[in-house]
């Protein structure tokens, strides 16, 4: 079983991560979880400040010499942003393109970056260990899948809304404060392998994430 680092926005899309990683590689003769490390935000840090993170910060982490060196520790390091600030600088995207060209757009930024703070060397020796988790617009954009069966379960937009909508009408608690155990409870669903593989497609950036881990992890 490979390792994986986390780096993220903040501990709510670590939540969604490690649920999602636990489903693709389900097996129930042991717990993968000892597998998974949430490097940026630290989650011991950040688990009673749903706010810390944020999208400049996994930025600063993946320029660092932290980052660097946390490829000779870790297998694979999985990196998640979302889309919604990414027209703010350094990206200046435009957010109206299709989803795929976004998500090709924000990950050859990063590439960029990487190449300038580390070399292009280090890009081509590590770019296969490197897999980034893109939420257009945002990571509720994922959970909508294990909510909705129609046209809003592959929504790009106003998704927080969307979900709250849906957890009110099911007369749950709607997100009113990002925390981690809320985020980890909604999407739980997705550490059944099943679940996981069918609502992944329903929305199309979750798809695009999915697609990368059976190339890089092929299964039957």
């Amino acid at each position: 079983m490979p390792t994986f680092g986390l780096i993220a926005e903040g501990p709510t899309d670590q939540a969604v991560l490690e649920n999602i990683l636990i489903g693709y590689f389900n097996d129930n003769d042991y717990d993968i979880s000892p597998y998974i490390r949430s490097l940026r935000p630290l989650r011991d840090a950040t688990d009673a400040a749903g706010s810390m993170g944020g999208w400049t910060r996994v930025l600063e982490y993946c320029q660092s010499s932290v980052f660097r060196d946390a490829l000779t520790e870790i297998d694979y390091l999985i990196i998640q942003i979302d889309t919604d600030r990414l027209f703010e600088r350094p990206f200046e995207l435009n957010l109206a393109q299709p989803v795929g060209s976004l998500i090709a757009s924000v990950t050859g930024k990063f590439e960029d970056m990487m190449r300038v703070a580390f070399g292009a060397e280090f890009l081509e020796n590590h770019s296969s260990r490197i897999l980034f988790a893109i939420a257009v617009n945002e990571i509720e954009c994922w959970l909508l899948p294990l909510y909705f069966a129609d046209k809003n379960a592959g929504a790009t937009s106003t998704c927080l809304r969307r979900l709250n909508q849906e957890l009110s009408r099911q007369n749950e608690r709607p997100i009113t404060d990002k925390r981690y155990d809320q985020y980890d409870r909604l999407s739980r669903p997705f550490c059944k392998h099943k679940s996981l593989v069918e609502k992944s497609q329903l929305n199309p950036s979750f798809k695009i994430f999915m697609d990368r881990m059976r190339t890089v992890f092929p299964q039957n």
